[in-house]
């Protein structure tokens, strides 16, 4: 029951880190997109984007690291493993997101790089690993 709680509780940096990784991926891809066509991004939404990336962000953690979580923190006792794990799978997260969010025509047209995608999101599931092991630590369940 503990490990649930705890996934429950890792919701909230999950948002806050992914959100911010969406942001960053705007601010690096999304910037060089110069179209009306493309109405999605921070400069026409402006504070909106960080909603929207929210709200993405609190519908990708159910199907994706709810239970990524849940079997690492349950199964895997190897702390470097658990940093690993989490980091990839933000990778992966990250080239899903970024397939997404840009059409593979702008992705093309505009030579915008997944690469640059995968790395933010990984770092920001680094970060989340980071947090994950810490509030493990500090947070003692009944």
């Amino acid at each position: 029951m503990k490990t649930f709680y705890h996934c429950l509780i890792m919701w909230i940096p999950f948002i806050v880190l992914f959100a911010l990784a969406g942001f960053g991926l705007e601010v690096l891809e999304g910037r060089k997109i110069r179209t009306s066509e493309y109405m999605t991004g921070f400069r026409d939404l402006g504070v909106g984007y960080m909603f929207l990336m929210g709200s993405f962000a609190f519908i990708l953690y159910p199907i994706s690291f709810l239970p990524l979580t849940f079997i690492v923190s349950r199964f895997m006792k190897n702390w470097l493993f658990k940093v690993v794990t989490f980091t990839l799978f933000g990778g992966a997260i990250g080239a899903f997101s970024f397939v997404i969010i840009y059409d593979s025509r702008f992705i093309e047209e505009y030579n915008l790089s997944i690469i640059n995608s995968m790395l933010i999101f990984g770092i920001a599931s680094l970060l989340y690993a980071l947090v994950e092991n810490a509030v493990k630590k500090k947070i003692k369940f009944v």
